[in-house]
């Protein structure tokens, strides 16, 4: 699904409104909490945000020695990550909120002056070549699932926005293909069913379907009975698609529930996580 610049700019503008406006109620000892990122506390994921948006801005990333990489690292985006996030631990968590509403408010006005050529032009992205519209949806998706981190990683509760929720969504149910087939390895003719709770009583629901040793999203060809089924909350979706620490902790309180084949169930949900 292809979105036009306003609407991916004002996703972005709702999930760093929110966020800002949250992390400026936090207490110190929630500021410093572990989160549910590996290695990371609650602060280090906004610093992790603010070092992103001030690449974006032209800043070159910090220098960090081999010896501070931690075992959480896994790629050169990670090593990238972890560089920023280490150089803004010094900094108070007002200083990090200062510089996150500073350069969240010069990349909305950078944004807000390109084109929609512009936004279609070629572009590197974090999943390889694109255009600058693919890179700004994938950061939509970041910024909303670190805003999730934050939130309930502190004490808080999820918030499925409007905007930013649907462009995560979006991407993140994409990716239930290569799960199924890449990750899993579901034999041919396998047919599993997500239904995902969207939003209270809003329920979506995806089949995907091993036809021809390819994972597809089955539609008329979809079979009567499913081989495996999961039902979860948005907020489950996400932190099991994410490959959060807290994912496990959604089967166990009730909020994933596996029909039919429940092996097969499982290992779906346990290899859900395939974001970078």
């Amino acid at each position: 699904m292809q979105y036009s610049s306003s609407f991916i700019i004002s996703a972005l503008a709702e999930t760093w409104n929110s966020l800002g406006g949250y992390c400026r109620e936090l207490g110190e000892e929630q500021w410093i909490a572990l989160s549910n990122c590996p290695g990371w506390s609650v602060g280090d994921i906004l610093s992790h945000i603010v070092g992103t948006e001030r690449s974006l801005l032209g800043d070159q990333t910090p220098v960090m020695d081999d010896d501070q990489v931690g075992s959480h690292v896994k790629n050169e985006i990670g090593r990238s990550n972890e560089a920023w996030i280490k150089s803004l631990r010094s900094k108070s968590s007002a200083e990090i909120l200062d510089q996150f509403e500073s350069c969240v408010t010069k990349r909305l006005e950078v944004l807000g002056s390109m084109t929609e050529e512009e936004f279609s032009k070629e572009s590197w992205t974090p999943i390889g070549k694109g255009t600058y519209r693919d890179f700004m949806v994938i950061r939509v998706m970041d910024c909303f699932v670190h805003e999730q981190d934050i939130r309930i990683s502190s004490g808080g509760s999820f918030l499925a926005h409007d905007r930013s929720g649907k462009i995560s969504y979006d991407q993140l149910v994409s990716g239930l293909g290569f799960v199924v087939g890449k990750k899993v390895k579901a034999k041919e003719g396998t047919q599993v069913r997500f239904e995902i709770e969207v939003n209270p009583g809003n329920v979506d629901t995806i089949r995907i379907l091993i036809r021809d040793g390819r994972a597809v999203v089955a539609r008329d060809d979809a079979k009567e009975i499913d081989d495996a089924s999961l039902t979860m909350t948005f907020e489950a979706f996400v932190f099991a698609a994410a490959g959060r620490l807290n994912a496990h902790s959604y089967l166990e309180d009730g909020s994933v529930k596996i029909g039919s084949d429940s092996e097969l169930g499982t290992a779906v949900y346990q290899n859900l996580g395939f974001l970078i």
